[in-house]
């Protein structure tokens, strides 16, 4: 049975309920009443087929981005895009840049992708010669970032070179560094967009790719019919029609982060590594992050990240993703335990 690295995994604790979770990246008070309320309106689509391809979606989609419905696709959340870019370009040579999300790596093996695995933060300087490069922007766990000026300048040396850049955290950064502005120059850009986490829908799954009509066709050619529910369609729509509405406030959400970092960061046996995203990855002095994992669920009901099994890391560290400051405080107060 394949061990998926994901952070969320409050499945496995059904006994337990939790004060706090600090384990997922997903946006801390999760969806607006309003998406909540429309989608209990639209149950009764559960009885009909979704459109086959999202065309209704697309619509939207693309105005929002100021693009045209052949560089779209809507896919069954950010994962899906992956199976998919690696279905399309199966058995070929791909470049990982690591620690990030385990799905590259997995979809990689499923699609038997030549795979090399480089530090994410040494891209400007690595010579691409893989087919596909994925690349984390900005990085999970870490938040590591590179602005569009960066990203263009490897597109650019590396024509040959399809980089997927997977986006589902660039509003979860104070930086704006997001790449759709290169897509009408660059066709080896493929972005992976993600609306579960900004939106706080992970259980409807809702993602989409951007990028040149002749990749999107590519991909076309592997997707499956009706691969999105009617009901996350339907919050897609709501979404776009109401986007700068129930946009969330990341402004207080960024400065409650940078709160929760400098106090952790003032604790005897833990180093916050800085970062400008509302997560980010703790190094402790001691190689005991499932211990301390186990510490927080059983002695405080918390759950955090034990961020050990991104390729890269080890058991010296965790990730942290802020919350509410009343939250915050629980955790603070819990290590500061653990540490006495």
């Amino acid at each position: 049975m394949i061990e998926y690295g994901h952070g969320d995994d409050t499945h496995k604790f059904n006994g337990i309920d939790f004060k706090a979770n600090f384990s997922s990246n997903v946006f801390n008070l999760g969806a607006h009443t309003e998406l909540k309320e429309h989608l209990r309106k639209q149950l009764d689509l559960i009885e009909s087929y979704p459109a086959p391809s999202s065309e209704d979606f697309i619509e939207l989609l693309s105005k929002h981005h100021n693009t045209s419905n052949q560089n779209c696709l809507v896919t069954n959340g950010a994962t899906e895009a992956f199976y998919l870019i690696t279905n399309a370009f199966y058995g070929s040579n791909t470049t990982i840049c690591t620690p990030s999300f385990s799905e590259y790596e997995q979809a990689g093996k499923a699609n038997n992708l030549q795979l090399e695995f480089i530090e994410r933060k040494s891209i400007l300087q690595h010579k691409f010669t893989a087919k596909l490069a994925f690349i984390c922007n900005p990085n999970n766990p870490d938040g590591f970032e590179n602005t569009s000026e960066e990203i263009a300048t490897i597109a650019t040396l590396y024509p040959n070179t399809y980089f997927v850049i997977d986006e589902a955290y660039t509003e979860f950064t104070s930086n704006s560094i997001s790449c759709i502005d290169l897509l009408k120059e660059y066709q080896n850009i493929i972005l992976v967009k993600s609306l579960t986490k900004l939106f706080g829908i992970p259980g409807l799954r809702l993602g989409y790719i951007l990028s040149s009509s002749s990749i999107i066709n590519k991909l076309l050619q592997h997707k499956m019919p009706w691969n999105v529910n009617s009901l996350a369609l339907q919050a897609g729509q709501f979404i776009f029609k109401n986007y700068n509405k129930i946009l969330p406030d990341f402004e207080s959400y960024f400065y409650d982060a940078k709160i929760l970092q400098n106090e952790i960061d003032k604790l005897d046996d833990f180093e916050v590594i800085p970062t400008n995203t509302s997560y980010f990855l703790i190094r402790l002095s001691q190689p005991k992050a499932s211990e301390l994992k186990s510490y927080l669920i059983n002695c405080h009901q918390l759950l955090i990240r034990n961020a050990s099994n991104f390729r890269s890391l080890d058991e010296h560290y965790i990730r942290i993703a802020s919350q509410t400051p009343e939250k915050n405080t629980l955790l603070i107060k819990a290590l500061c335990s653990w540490n006495s």
